[in-house]
């Protein structure tokens, strides 16, 4: 009896499949003979961004020239729905394509009380999927799926993280809502000065231009607008011990546990 295709084998049929839709890479000289055609994957999210929050969607008091910017170079989607009203639960089922329940994240995965938790190993991410298919990988910027080493993004499917592993740290000190220092290359924690969003923007670029000449899937998860509410300029809420001024982590139903 023929084997019965698994969830992966049909994720990764349907990625393949995908891929032969885009317009091909262009490479040249000796590495064109051998590349396929398959394009390069750059997802951009903003973390708490409304979409009535942006010029291209109707908004007249907040500018966004470059997300404007790029809705009329591209698409805009206009009854394109997220899978959640919360971080953890949205970020599960965009990584798998299954319903956050069935991943075992099915509220925030906050630094105080949820630290024992997060996505499964077992589950199979679009990071997988396409790593499979010869790209290379790579997160920068918010994880909030797990704090433990083995829900660490380059377990999940990811060659490269940097950024932070909670639901939100200060821009400047990179200080988690409960105090803790959260800033990681990998799997190690790796203090980096700088205001987050530059600092995401940064490793994103690079990743780019390390890559230029392969087939890529760069994810890249910001912080802002979400809180705290803090410009370049401003200094840091934050330190070492010192949690949040502005209250500690969300309270909200703990994830289940997983059956």
């Amino acid at each position: 009896m023929a084997r019965r295709p698994s969830r992966r084998d049909l994720l990764k049929a349907l990625g393949l499949g995908a891929a032969s839709v885009f317009a091909p890479r262009r490479l040249s000289g000796a590495k064109a003979a051998d590349a396929e055609t398959k394009p390069n994957f750059i997802l951009i999210m903003a973390d708490d961004l409304g979409y009535a929050d942006v010029g291209c969607y109707g908004c007249k008091t907040i500018r966004t020239p470059h997300i404007d910017a790029l809705a009329a170079r591209g698409m805009r989607l206009t009854d394109y729905h997220s899978n959640g009203a919360v971080c953890s639960p949205t970020r599960a089922a965009l990584l798998t394509g299954r319903y956050q329940q069935r991943s075992g994240i099915e509220g925030v995965v906050t630094a105080k009380g949820h630290r024992h938790t997060g996505l499964a190993p077992a589950e199979t991410t679009f990071a997988e999927v396409l790593k499979s298919a010869g790209y290379v990988t790579g997160l920068f910027g918010k994880w909030h799926l797990g704090y433990r080493v083995e829900f660490n993004p380059v377990r999940q499917g990811f060659d490269e993280f940097r950024g932070y592993v909670s639901g939100n740290v200060d821009y400047h000190s990179h200080i988690d809502q409960v105090g803790e220092e959260d800033w990681w290359a990998g799997e190690k924690l790796t203090p980096e000065k700088g205001y987050s969003t530059d600092l995401i923007s940064k490793h994103g670029e690079a990743f780019i231009e390390r890559h230029r000449d392969r087939p890529f899937c760069l994810y890249l998860p910001h912080e802002a607008p979400h809180y705290p509410l803090q410009g370049r300029n401003d200094k840091a809420d934050r330190s070492p011990g010192k949690p949040s001024r502005s209250g500690a982590a969300a309270r909200t139903r703990p994830p289940p546990t997983r059956r």
